[in-house]
């Protein structure tokens, strides 16, 4: 049988198709034409090797491990029909940093995949534990793959760790967070943080605020109140006021 990567697949199975010639709807597909166009783009620019399999997949996104000079990346796709306006305005509303964009439906979904490279670059700055940016083009992100060669790294609802040194690593990162790069994770739970090599990253940026943003005390309050509540049954100690009061001290000092 013919060796097809997981690109080549979807070609032949027809998920690129037109939305008037396709039989189901559009909202269940992966991709659609602009997507395509933007996977070429990307591919001829950067010169890809090769787009292998899915590594993760949800409603508004799917990851792909891919090569790029021999080496193992991640691709990550935001889907142009799944991503709602209305689920990421309130993140980019009132962060001072995107607060001149003229914004489509389509520029929206594109400036959600430049959000998450610069939230990444800034975590890269500042030495904090996440994946790290390569490029974005349109509704693609391509950034470092963390993983074995078979398979992905587990997220941390997955993982078997020491829970309290993963619990002071996660601490750490989001000291770092909001006390050096001024940020606030803004969707922070045993979903979104990856264990690689016995470490948390921090993963899924694309929602992450400056710490100036109208709503940053609220998403960094949420944060710390899920991950203390999964750590908490973990058999882990955490007051999630008095992690709250640490993280904002470092924003004080202006250190983690």
């Amino acid at each position: 049988m013919e060796d097809l990567s997981a690109l080549e697949k979807l070609l032949k199975s027809g998920e690129f198709l037109q939305s008037l010639q396709m039989e189901r709807k559009t909202a269940d597909l992966v991709f659609d034409s602009r997507t395509l166009k933007a996977i070429y783009e990307l591919v001829s620019r950067y010169r890809v090797d090769y787009i292998d399999y899915p590594i993760s997949s949800g409603k508004e996104s799917i990851v792909f491990k891919a090569y790029l000079n021999g080496k193992a990346v991640a691709l990550k796709i935001y889907k142009m029909s799944t991503l709602r306006f209305s689920n990421i305005w309130k993140y980019i509303d009132g962060d001072y940093r995107f607060s001149k964009e003229h914004l489509t439906r389509s520029s929206l979904v594109y400036l959600w995949a430049r959000k998450e490279f610069t939230n990444l670059s800034e975590c890269r700055r500042y030495r904090i534990n996440a994946p790290k940016p390569i490029a974005f083009h349109k509704n693609l992100l391509m950034m470092s793959y963390l993983g074995t060669k078979s398979r992905g790294a587990p997220m941390l609802k997955d993982a078997d760790v020491d829970f309290g040194k993963t619990f002071e690593g996660i601490m750490d990162s989001v000291k770092r967070l909001y006390g050096q790069a001024k940020l606030v994770h803004a969707d922070l739970s045993e979903y979104n943080v990856l264990i690689y090599r016995a470490k948390p990253y921090l993963l899924d940026m694309a929602q992450s605020v400056s710490r100036e943003h109208p709503a940053a005390d609220f998403f960094l309050e949420r944060d710390v109140k899920n991950i203390c509540n999964f750590f908490r049954k973990k058999g882990v100690e955490c007051n999630w006021e008095d992690a709250l009061r640490e993280i904002r001290q470092s924003g004080n000092s202006g250190k983690a």
